[in-house]
């Protein structure tokens, strides 16, 4: 147990009292919910890009590509999951047409905008030698020198009892503790540092498997034009989306996760989800900042497991943020499901350009 939890940076000093005071009964789901008081943000409250064709939009693109082309732009993919619908292999590496791979797809549609973008791979302790494989196999796609990965960190998961959880199994016994690992997770492993150093000035941050998530240079150009230290992608809602959004609380415009909205709090007022999908200028992730943690309940084995995650969403807590809405046809395409890759094969490749 311990040699594992050393390797992924288990952040003990956070996670053990979190542990200490679900044992004693202090910290449970429904501490999750949010006390403060949370309202419905005004429509105005939502930017949107110009019209494509527009002069406007072609200001913001040139913005946008001037910034890339200085090399000051990098992709950090969340590769941190795997697919368990998907045969039980790292959801990056599932193929999704000709061979190529979300993570493949991610990084050669990034490359045909421009030959000045970095990537960054955020694995697990789950995902890292199979992602490892998997780029050595493909050859880095002929990039190897643009490619970096770093590791979030990981925790052990408890039962329902508070006791720990099939240690020794680091397929059961051990989790991811979030995608709000990111920019602690970024910083420690230096990769930050290093991405300044070369001129780096802004992040990409996207799901592995939101193949719609590119980094058009217009969006970017909206960040930079902003002011704002991060731009969050909202989508609109379709009827029975659930999830994160945008919404004022105590007066300001913040993320907030599906689970931390009050009770009879009505959703369908906030016309818009989160993508998870956020543009960041690096030197905002050099401040100091808590993320708030959460209390998760899973099942493994058909068991319930408790778990303790952060997410990057609550960046918007402590940054100065933008809310960009975007088409979701063009920009949040998720693939959870096998039977979602194999009805959505031919929507992807015309999304992609294959």
């Amino acid at each position: 147990m311990k040699n594992i939890l050393e390797k992924y940076n288990y952040p003990e000093d956070e996670i053990a009292p979190l542990i200490d005071r679900y044992r004693r009964g202090e910290f449970q789901p429904s501490d999750n919910v949010l006390k403060a008081k949370v309202e419905a943000p005004a429509d105005d409250a939502f930017g949107s890009l110009p019209p494509e064709g527009s002069p406007e939009r072609a200001r913001l693109y040139s913005i946008g590509m001037e910034a890339i082309e200085k090399g000051q732009l990098a992709l950090v993919i969340l590769n941190g999951g795997m697919a368990t619908r998907f045969g039980g292999l790292v959801k990056g590496i599932v193929e999704v047409f000709d061979g190529m791979s979300f993570l493949e797809l991610k990084i050669r549609t990034a490359m045909r905008i421009s030959d000045k973008i970095s990537f960054y791979i955020m694995n697990s302790f789950s995902t890292e030698e199979g992602t490892k494989k998997h780029f050595e196999e493909k050859n880095y796609f002929g990039i190897p020198e643009r490619i970096k990965m770093f590791n979030q960190f990981i925790a052990p998961r408890i039962n329902e009892k508070g006791e720990f959880f099939r240690q020794g199994d680091p397929t059961k016994g051990y989790y991811g503790p979030g995608h709000g690992d990111f920019p602690y997770a970024f910083k420690e492993s230096g990769e930050l540092k290093n991405f300044e150093d070369a001129g780096g000035k802004y992040i990409f941050f996207s799901n592995v498997d939101n193949l719609g998530a590119l980094p058009i240079p217009e969006i970017l150009g909206y960040h930079i034009e902003s002011g704002a230290e991060l731009t969050a992608e909202e989508a609109e809602k379709a009827p029975g989306d659930e999830g994160g959004a945008p919404a004022l609380v105590d007066g300001r415009l913040q993320l907030v996760e599906g689970f931390a909205f009050p009770e009879g709090f009505d959703t369908s007022k906030i016309p818009v989800f989160n993508c998870n999908s956020y543009w960041v200028n690096s030197e905002a992730l050099r401040k100091n900042f808590d993320l708030p943690w959460y209390i998760v309940e899973k099942e493994a084995d058909s068991e319930k497991v408790i778990q303790f995650e952060h997410i990057a969403g609550d960046l918007t807590i402590f940054l100065e943020s933008a809310f960009l809405r975007v088409s979701r046809d063009e920009r949040f395409f998720p693939v959870k499901r096998p039977e979602d890759l194999e009805n959505s094969r031919e929507a992807l490749r015309k999304l992609t350009g294959y």
